[in-house]
């Protein structure tokens, strides 16, 4: 049976699925897309690090001069333990700049929904709906209706699901998996109410204006048992990630409150965060200007798609501890992949059959689902490492992963990974990172460029 020609919808209007928008506005594709807050860009949330991959995808949509306005260079990680006692620096960055042309860039969640968003056509704009809380999805003769708690609803030939760790698309393809059709609202909430996610960290956040001994551009972070912070500093604020074991594993989630914040900051509040202890965690939670505790999901979803109506990017497929700063560059990448395959389906079809899409998606799944799992073992064991979760892993920390040897060593062995990352195969542009280790994949030349 043949999709008609109605438009893609795209649930979730985060990072990943701006970038789910431009992507599909450079392809010619129709869409809408559906965001549950009240506003696009949202002053909120802890900062987000682009690495190269993540930033040369951007590039193609003529935004990175933009982004680099508002963003930090990350060169390296200052080290040291609860105390404040120095442990070594981290170069990993330096050495990934020298690879792939540019280091990962540090930029406010804020800042970066602001570019996407400001480099929007108008017309695609107009397509980008708030206030559209995803309340159930229901498969039609030609595709999807998504349903909204407001009591509106879309038709669309498919839905992409850019809404995060608790997604309605989720549910809605586990539903599907397992030949339950998802008839009204309290039976997709029941479908998949096991989370695919397990979380064994949780994280304070907390954002502050520059205080004295902060210095913009600094970037630590202290080792010890059980908790390890990530700190940045920009050129108006710094944040700081605490992330702390929890006791016991869950699969359960929690909305913390403010008390919940206090008791950690009572705990945790002697974490320097800066060498020598000039700072720390309490001194920064007193100034304030935004903070919130929560959970941090670990895990890859089993089901991305199902029946060619469906499919998942971003959080909704993959969750990572923020450690190694992977969580949007592997979201920007899954949409790189997926707007690849569906540019392709369009361009042979102004309405591509269901099992056409089923196909493409299965493609895209195969394509990532490996990948982000090697990701996502690779994030969990640099937070278990920086916790101290086992003897051994605080020899490596302390003494093995400090040698700047073995951590240029590793970024080498690991070049080739982001060398294969794939860019936007029908956006043409130019090739704006470039590092001693060439691209496997080019970025299409301009038609002017073509016969040079």
């Amino acid at each position: 049976m043949s999709a008609a020609a109605s438009p893609v919808i795209v649930v979730g209007g985060g990072p990943v699925g701006m970038t789910a928008a431009h992507a599909l506005s450079r392809a010619g594709i129709d869409f809408v897309l559906l965001e549950s807050r009240s506003t696009i860009v949202l002053d909120a949330g802890s900062n987000l690090v682009l690495s190269p991959t993540g930033l040369r995808a951007l590039s193609q949509f003529g935004i990175l001069p933009a982004l680099n306005k508002v963003s930090s260079p990350l060169a390296k990680f200052r080290r040291f333990d609860h105390q404040g006692r120095n442990i070594g620096d981290t170069m990993f960055f330096t050495y990934v700049q020298q690879n792939h042309g540019e280091y990962p860039r540090v930029i406010s969640r804020h800042d970066l929904m602001q570019v996407l968003w400001d480099s929007l056509p108008a017309e695609t704009a107009s397509k980008l709906h708030t206030n559209k809380k995803v309340s159930h999805i229901r498969t039609t003769e030609t595709g999807v209706a998504v349903h909204c708690a407001d009591g509106t609803s879309y038709l669309g030939s498919m839905v992409i699901g850019a809404d995060g760790t608790y997604s309605a698309v989720r549910k809605y393809i586990d539903a599907m998996a397992s030949q339950d059709e998802v008839k009204d609202e309290a039976a997709q909430k029941a479908a998949g109410q096991e989370e695919p996610f397990l979380t064994t960290y949780r994280c304070l956040w907390v954002r502050f204006p520059m205080l004295p001994g902060v210095v913009a551009g600094d970037a630590s972070e202290s080792h010890g048992p059980l908790a390890t912070t990530q700190y940045f500093a920009g050129e108006e604020t710094a944040v700081v990630g605490v992330y702390e074991k929890l006791e016991e594993p869950t699969r359960h989630p929690r909305r913390y409150t403010a008390d919940d914040e206090a008791a950690f900051v009572a705990k945790w509040g002697h974490l320097p965060l800066t060498n020598g202890a000039s700072l720390t965690l309490r001194e920064a939670y007193a100034q304030k200007q935004q903070s919130g505790l929560v959970n941090l999901e670990e895990g890859v979803a089993p089901n991305w798609t199902h029946g060619g109506r469906a499919v998942l990017v971003g959080d909704a497929a993959h969750k990572f501890t923020p450690s190694t700063g992977a969580g949007c560059n592997n979201g920007i990448i899954d949409v790189v992949v997926l707007a690849n395959k569906l540019n392709q389906a369009f361009a042979s079809s102004q309405a591509p059959s269901t099992d056409e899409l089923a196909t493409a998606f299965l493609e895209y799944q195969n394509t990532r689902q490996e990948a982000v799992a090697s990701t996502c073992r690779l994030s969990g064991g640099a937070t278990a490492t920086a916790t101290w979760d086992t003897f051994l892993l605080k020899v490596l920390d302390l003494y093995i992963f400090s040698l700047q040897l073995v951590q240029k060593l590793f970024v080498n062995r690991i070049a080739s990974i982001a060398a294969n990352t794939p860019v936007f195969n029908y956006i043409e542009g130019k090739e704006e990172i470039k590092g001693a280790v060439p691209w496997a994949c080019a970025i299409p030349s301009f038609q002017s460029q073509k016969g040079l």
